[in-house]
């Protein structure tokens, strides 16, 4: 493949990443790989190289309960301990000695039709995990190619950088302080007003994983109260998209409460301004505020906080 070309397909990768949704993005990412590599089925997924597990996978055109028969034989997985073990390179699965002939293969891989793949690993600098792209196809081909290898190489970086500003520039269309998350507890991406927050009710150590208590019950019930602050989540992917908000109604000014409760319920801003003897300007400056502050996104979300918060 040309330069031009490849220089192409990381241009459209990063303006990609600036408006699709981290889910679509990951997904749309290996489809358009697709069209410089054929491949059967893609895997994109984050892990803790030293103990295995898994912890986000978004998996394309093949079945989500791929990794459920990886489980049994991943400690033996030659494979596995061959990308692990040296990131920033890609490996295929044939330079393994007698691959086709172990456990992990036969048990799994085989399974899946997964004859040949190649993968390449970094270590994500934020949240210490494993980061991998894996590209797999059966029989019905030759081995990737050393151009297919070469291009797999070189763009894979520009994915994962790709990926992290997605997260960023999703996070950043919220008014409220917000991060994602995964079902470790684990903060993927967050935005410093959301650190702020988890810090003070947990002390340094919630800037990089929430307690498990908490994620669990983001996970069951999609909230939490702690005793400074209010968390509410939303499935995004294989991870959760978490708001923070201050857990008393005096984080607002006196001000910012007398405009929160008129407009939640249900004055217009010419209304509220009128009430008020302010101008709609004002009364939009401070909803954005007090949006900002309560971690919510519209009136109907401000009107449930001040009756839950009085």
């Amino acid at each position: 493949m040309s330069l031009h070309k490849i220089s192409d397909f990381l241009l459209t990768v990063h303006d990609a990443s600036m408006h699709l949704e981290p889910v679509q993005f990951q997904r749309w990412a290996l489809d358009e790989i697709r069209r410089h590599v054929a491949f059967d089925f893609a895997i994109w997924g984050t892990g803790d190289g030293q103990s295995r597990e898994l912890h986000t996978a978004t998996i394309l055109d093949q079945t989500d309960t791929l990794f459920d028969t990886w489980e049994a034989v991943k400690e033996e997985d030659l494979y596995a301990h061959l990308v692990i073990g040296n990131t920033g390179k890609t490996w295929s699965l044939n330079q393994i000695p007698n691959i086709y002939q172990s456990r992990a293969y036969n048990e799994h891989w085989r399974l899946y039709q997964a004859r040949q793949m190649i993968s390449t690993m970094e270590i994500d600098p934020h949240t210490g995990l494993h980061i991998f792209v894996t590209l797999a196809r059966d029989h019905r081909y030759t081995g990737f190619s050393a151009r297919e290898v070469e291009f797999k190489n070189l763009v894979t970086q520009h994915l994962f950088l790709a990926a992290c500003n997605n997260d960023k520039h999703y996070l950043s269309t919220f008014r409220a302080p917000a991060a994602l998350v995964d079902t470790k507890g684990l903060l993927h991406a967050v935005l410093p007003d959301f650190t702020t927050l988890v810090t003070h009710e947990w002390g340094p150590s919630a800037h990089r994983q929430l307690p498990q208590d908490v994620i669990l019950s983001l996970w069951a019930s999609k909230r939490y109260r702690g005793k400074t602050i209010t968390l509410t989540s939303e499935r995004v992917g294989a991870r959760l998209l978490v708001c923070a908000q201050p857990g008393v109604v005096t984080a607002l000014s006196k001000r910012e409460k007398e405009v929160a409760w008129a407009y939640a319920q249900g004055q217009s801003h010419k209304h509220v301004a009128r009430t008020l003897n302010i101008s709609p300007t004002t009364v939009r400056s401070h909803i954005s505020r007090i949006y900002q502050k309560l971690g919510v996104r519209d009136k109907g979300a401000l009107a449930l906080w001040l009756q839950e918060h009085g």
